[in-house]
């Protein structure tokens, strides 16, 4: 008797993961599902069973590893997802700029906060040589703020005032007024 109960407790538990693994979709499709209908052939009208059944059991381990030794989720939503944890996507080429990017900014800030006018000049010259384009409209900031910490006076507040007059969006803006506007606090 207690041999059923944990049988059937296996069982539930096993069909309950088999469930949970496999996204509910609700709605209506996403403009994403447009396009792989568009770009991709519908594949074979096969049971699930019979498509798992032939497909080998290496072809559920992920084809590509992160650093970390974790594979990546499934491409799509029919495809088998491997056991254990995953990352949600494999990290591109276009991620890797945005994290380069993000740590020469990460890095000027604390330059900036250190007051490091040096380091700045470094840090600003690789930004510019490295992301001439500025999607973020930092590297004027930088430059203000390295004028007033090599030159303060009032010609480089006034410099100051102007950036913040025509970049009031700035991500930079609070780091401006901290270093060019505000006094110096002992």
């Amino acid at each position: 008797m207690v041999l059923a109960l944990v049988l059937s407790a296996i069982v539930v538990a096993a069909a309950w993961l088999a469930s949970a693994r496999r996204p509910a979709r609700h709605g209506l499709p996403s403009v994403a599902d447009d396009t792989v209908a568009v770009e991709t052939p519908a594949p074979p009208a096969t049971p699930p069973l019979a498509r798992d059944a032939k497909r080998p059991a290496a072809s559920a381990a992920p084809e590509h590893l992160a650093a970390d030794g974790i594979g990546f989720m499934p491409q799509h939503d029919g495809d088998p997802r491997p056991p254990g944890p995953l990352h949600p996507h494999p990290i591109s080429a276009q991620h890797q700029r945005i994290f380069a990017e993000n740590r020469i900014a990460f890095a000027l800030d604390d330059a900036t906060d250190a007051k490091d006018v040096a380091v700045m000049k470094d840090l600003l010259a690789q930004y510019r040589r490295d992301f001439p384009e500025d999607q973020w409209q930092l590297q004027d900031g930088y430059a203000v703020i390295i004028e007033c910490l090599d030159h303060p006076g009032a010609e480089s507040r006034r410099a100051a005032e102007r950036w913040l007059d025509q970049n009031n969006g700035s991500t930079v803006k609070r780091s401006v007024l901290r270093n060019c506007i505000e006094p110096s606090q002992p």
